[in-house]
């Protein structure tokens, strides 16, 4: 297979960007965030690099690592009391030492995490449509912000809707709710065309595309001169990929989470959000590996060094 050689102009702009290092902006820039959710990064460290490799580390190592992004001891073990008493995580006395891993509860949040963050482009689309009809109320409480997570749109004030939702995730949040709290779901094929303009409106209405879009471009935008970088020939030493693969994660999943992951046929032909996948996709591989080896030798759980990660970690980001 031939090797790829990048461009004149773009090495020489790689090359400059690499003397400046290009990871140095992404945690100065995320340093400076106010106000500074150290546990939405706990939750990204868990989901990206914890799970994968067994699911629980010691309190120590995680300091060690969250020390990289300018969080103190008592930052760090705020956030996670607070993701205790949230649910997500639960700790364990080993000695002197401290152990965490996510709860039941917990693996199921990041399970759905996962599929959403890593599981690639949405399925062609066939004409059906989920639609939700929720309990009197419940579209401003936990059951209407778990289906707008899980990319439903509001229709009418009780009524959500999606084309190609996650099953198994809507599944799973109906699950957890008592019978008399669960909503009436259904599902089926539209049995009738319809009109040219109307799907287009639908969408308008339901999900704010354009905002969306408008994130998709910041992103694209902070994490450029890396991908130019790393074009180039920018070769991070295992920390620093470490720390760079988890903003991208970070960041990534601030925003894939609020997409509603529709189909192709309901976006526009220029959907941004493709160009954002392709770009967290190209960097993520780029930068395992040398995350990898960091992990190997710094991150530690009850029996000594993490295991190796499973097969569902080399299929990320297919």
């Amino acid at each position: 297979m031939r090797r790829h050689v990048p461009d004149p102009q773009r090495r020489a702009r790689a090359a400059r960007l690499s003397d400046r290092d290009p990871i140095a902006p992404l945690l100065a820039g995320f340093a400076a965030r106010q106000p500074v959710r150290t546990g939405s990064l706990v939750i990204t460290v868990f989901g990206d690099a914890v799970l994968p490799r067994g699911g629980e580390v010691l309190l120590a190592d995680l300091i060690a690592l969250l020390a990289s992004f300018s969080l103190n001891d008592s930052q760090v073990r705020t956030a996670l009391s607070r993701l205790v008493a949230d649910g997500w995580l639960e700790a364990e006395r080993l000695g002197r030492r401290s152990l965490y891993r996510p709860t039941e509860t917990g693996r199921h949040r990041f399970a759905e995490a996962t599929r959403r963050i890593y599981g690639g482009p949405p399925p062609d689309w066939q004409g059906d449509w989920h639609v939700v009809v929720l309990p009197a109320g419940a579209e401003r409480g936990e059951l209407g912000k778990d289906l707008g997570w899980l990319g439903f749109g509001s229709l009418s004030p009780g009524v959500m809707l999606h084309p190609t939702p996650d099953e198994a995730s809507l599944a799973s949040v109906i699950a957890d709710l008592p019978e008399a709290a669960r909503p009436l779901v259904i599902a089926g094929t539209t049995a009738l065309p319809a009109p040219p303009a109307l799907l287009p409106a639908l969408v308008q209405r339901c999900w704010d595309l354009a905002a969306l879009a408008g994130a998709y471009r910041g992103f694209l935008a902070a994490f450029a001169p890396l991908g130019d970088a790393l074009a180039g020939g920018f070769a991070p030493a295992p920390l620093p990929a470490l720390l760079a693969r988890l903003l991208l994660i970070h960041d990534y999943r601030r925003l894939i989470l609020r997409d509603p992951m529709l189909p192709p046929a309901l976006l526009p032909p220029d959907w941004i959000g493709r160009e954002a996948y392709a770009a967290a996709r190209r960097l993520y591989r780029a930068l395992a590996p040398a995350a990898e080896r960091w992990i190997d030798d710094h991150l530690h759980g009850r029996d000594g060094p993490l295991p190796a990660p499973g097969a569902a970690f080399r299929r990320r980001f297919p």
